[in-house]
């Protein structure tokens, strides 16, 4: 597979593959003289800060766009050894294609933001099943407390386009749960936890027993509540992260419910919990 025909499968938009096919054009001397097996595999700030340096300047990250899509193919070789079928390296690697694709429509240029998060993808850490992906840590920091000690668990992450009906939460679950012992024994019986602002508890409050947000939430006991986190805003307000509460949108039902909260001076915040079962 070449990085060309890897844009085409994982769905990166054409205005996007085109300006980092010609960044992979005035870099290729640069690009092939880098140790980016070492990197991939090193531990991830070490690994993307040798990166980043090595590559200089590059001021809408479509450099590092071309090195991690490089750095994905090598990737491709461990799936290979591992048994694990290319359809999860390229919904997992299409993450490149959803993120730099949203720079596009909510910035309207072409620009690679999000690679901080995409080594744990590049080093066999995180994989798209289904609806959901799921991270595997080891010591990370969970339920207020930092980072320390040895705890294996494996965090769900939930896509900004994630499919939450019952039936397809449930078959992610199952996929997940089949992944890991076969593929990663090590985390056979790691718990399985979640931070969002889908776990906050007023959320549970201001839905409808039938919202899937709501239903999604309910299948976690929450272990955690900064109530004062203004990451929600992110996810449930993009267009208007930083804008007064008067002046939030309205254009969904969920928006409506939490602006009403939030003028009443009630809360949302973020927040972490175990799976039940």
């Amino acid at each position: 597979m070449t990085v060309m025909q890897f844009w085409r499968e994982i769905g990166v938009q054409a205005a996007v593959s085109a300006r980092a096919e010609e960044v992979l054009r005035e870099n290729e001397a640069l690009l092939s003289g880098l140790p980016l097996e070492k990197w991939r595999t090193a531990p991830y700030e070490e690994g993307l800060s040798a990166l980043k340096e090595a590559l200089g300047e590059d001021e809408d990250g479509m450099k590092l766009f071309a090195a991690q899509s490089q750095e994905a193919l090598l990737a491709l070789r461990e799936y290979e050894k591992r048994g694990i079928g290319r359809d999860i390296f390229l919904a997992t690697m299409a993450f490149m294609a959803r993120f730099s694709g949203e720079a596009l429509v909510r910035r309207g240029r072409v620009e690679w933001t999000w690679g901080w998060w995409f080594p744990r993808q590049l080093a066999l850490k995180e994989f798209h099943l289904g609806a959901l992906e799921y991270e595997m840590t080891e010591g990370a920091a969970f339920g207020g407390k930092p980072s320390g000690g040895n705890t294996r668990r494996i965090f769900l992450h939930i896509p900004a386009d994630a499919d939450l009906s019952d039936g397809a939460v449930d078959a992610s679950l199952a996929a997940a749960r089949a992944f890991f012992p076969k593929h990663f024994p090590a985390f056979a019986d790691a718990e399985y936890v979640c931070e969002s602002w889908m776990l906050s508890p007023a959320l549970r409050e201001m839905l409808p027993e039938t919202s899937r947000v709501r239903r999604f939430s309910e299948r976690f006991s929450v272990v955690f509540w900064e109530e004062d986190s203004p990451a929600f805003r992110d996810w449930i307000f993009p267009s208007a992260v930083a804008a007064p509460v008067k002046e939030l949108p309205e254009e969904t039902s969920l928006q409506r419910a939490v602006k009403r909260r939030l003028l009443t001076g009630g809360k949302v915040g973020w927040a972490e919990g175990v799976l039940k079962g």
